[in-house]
Order: structure tokens, then C-alpha cells, then sequence
């Protein structure tokens, strides 16, 4: 028999979805058991805390997440389980305010401190040590790039539930006349953005690829000019979305959830003839010409 090539196992690409950062610990867990930090998983209810483990013999509750700023993002920060969260395992350590001591990073919550394990570090390490190499290709292909096709493709991997209604959703707005689709990508998902052809530069709706839909009744305070809908709008929308924050999610699981989209984008098709949308100006940033 031939002498068969060496076998290759791993991520093909750097994580962007929080179940294949806990692949990547899986992987890693041999070879940090080498170092002298061993860990068994006792148990992953995919709850907050994700997992509950033993880490050299004694017990740690832990999250999984992409980056370490999605523990703020999910509102970890606010969940009564936070005094249980001893461990945030993450792909990468995106969060400013975190401290280091000896050679571990940590982050403090309402006074509770937590530390961050980013596996970027340690898969870099294994294989500038070792020669080993875990991930083959780095970034995922296309992973700037954003289009219809790209944004169903990702939805449909990550919420299958979501996508038939989303699907409709943006076969309603395209044949519609007052609002215009654009595709973009945040950190993390792409998202398709639902903008009012009447308010040039106003998309107050908002759909990752992950399936989580978001209202926004202004536009972020620390640009230097930033929009905000008309208080009638507002008002409007806030009957059917029963939220009074600049920003939140939006159920969108239901044809009721359906139906409440569709009277949100006829408010603001109607409204956008009629009133203007309130432009601000930040005095603290100065502009470059």
C-alpha cells in the first residue's frame, strides 16, 4: 500500500458561528492538556452559562461566543446566571477594557471578573511551536463580500425557521417603490438593510444572516451627522413593536410577526411623503473636508 499523504483535520476557515468555536476547544483540549491545564466537559445545555466542565479537577462554568464583546451583545451582562460564569471561551478578545494578568486576560461585569481564553492565540501558538495547524485557510472566502445570494445562503445555514418568512418579506419590499434593499456585512453576520427612498440614507429595519431582525427609531449618536425619525413615526411604530428603545429586536417568527413588518413599512412609506426625517449634528466630532 502506499504511503498515504499526511492527513489534515480542523476548521477549514477561521470560526464565525459559536458552535464551531466549541469544535475548535475540542481540538485544542489534547494539546492543552499537555501544558498542564486539563479539561472535561461535564455538561453543554446550551444555556447561560453554555457548558459546566472540570478544569484540573475543579468545576467552571463557561460561554462560548465568536468574540468576546457578543457576551454584551447576547445581554449576558444582564442575566441572573452572571455570578456563575467563571470562563469566556472565544475565538478572538475584542473587548477594550480587558486586563491581563501573567498570561491570562480577564474582563470584570458588574464587579464579577471573568476570564477570556481566545483560541486565536493558542492556534497561532501550536503552530508556530509545534507546526501544527488547525485551521487550513484563514477567512472564509467572500467573508467582505455581500449580496442576495451570499445573505440567503448564511440565513438558511444559521435559521432555517426564519428563512421562509424572511424570504417573503424581501420579495414584498423590492416590488415596492418607496424603500430600496442594500447588503452588507457587520463583524460577525451579513444583513440585508431595508432603506426609505424618501429619507436618502434612513434604513430603520434591519435582517442578519443569523435571522435576528432589529427596528431602529435613530441612527447611531456618535456618527457626525445622524438621523431620527419623525416623533409621529416613532410613536406609530412603537404601538405595533410595544419598544421604546432607539434600537431593538423585533420577533419575527409568525405571520402576525409578518403582518406587523408590513404595517411598519406602510407607516413608514405613508409618513416619509409627508414628514421629514430629523437630521443631527455631533459638536463633538469635527469633520475632515
Amino acid at each position: 500500500m502506499a504511503k498515504s499523504e499526511a492527513k489534515e483535520f480542523g476548521l477549514l476557515y477561521n470560526p464565525t458561528l459559536e458552535h464551531e468555536v466549541v469544535i475548535l476547544f475540542g481540538l485544542l483540549m489534547p494539546h492543552l492538556a499537555k501544558r498542564g491545564e486539563s479539561y472535561l466537559i461535564d455538561r453543554y445545555p446550551d444555556t447561560f452559562p453554555d457548558s459546566t466542565a472540570l478544569r484540573n479537577k475543579e468545576k467552571v462554568e463557561a460561554e462560548f461566543e465568536v468574540y468576546a464583546s457578543d457576551f454584551y451583545d447576547h445581554k449576558h451582562d444582564k442575566d441572573d446566571n452572571l455570578p456563575k460564569c467563571k470562563l469566556l471561551i472565544c475565538w478572538n478578545n475584542d473587548i477594550q477594557n480587558s486586563t491581563t494578568r501573567g498570561n491570562k486576560e480577564f474582563f470584570v461585569v458588574k464587579g464579577h471578573e471573568i476570564e477570556i481564553f481566545a483560541l486565536d492565540k493558542e492556534v497561532k501558538r501550536l503552530e508556530k511551536e509545534k507546526g501544527l495547524r488547525l485551521i487550513k485557510n484563514g477567512d472564509r472566502p467572500n467573508l467582505n463580500q455581500a449580496n442576495e445570494n451570499l445573505f440567503f445562503k448564511e440565513l438558511q445555514q444559521n435559521r432555517q425557521s426564519r428563512y421562509g418568512l424572511i424570504k417573503d418579506l424581501y420579495n414584498y419590499v423590492r416590488e415596492n417603490p418607496d424603500f430600496e434593499i442594500k447588503w452588507g456585512r457587520g463583524v460577525r453576520w451579513l444583513t440585508m438593510r431595508i432603506y426609505v427612498r424618501n429619507w436618502k440614507g434612513v434604513n430603520p429595519i434591519i435582517f442578519r444572516a443569523d435571522g435576528y431582525t432589529e427596528i431602529g427609531y435613530q441612527n447611531n449618536k456618535s456618527l457626525p451627522q445622524w438621523w431620527e425619525l419623525p416623533q409621529e413615526t416613532k410613536a406609530e411604530l412603537r404601538k405595533i413593536f410595544k419598544r421604546k428603545n432607539a434600537w431593538h429586536g423585533v420577533r419575527f417568527d409568525s405571520e402576525t410577526d409578518f403582518d406587523n413588518m408590513r404595517k411598519a413599512l406602510k407607516i413608514l412609506a405613508e409618513h416619509s411623503k409627508n414628514l421629514n426625517v430629523i437630521w443631527n449634528t455631533n459638536p463633538s466630532i469635527t469633520r475632515r473636508d
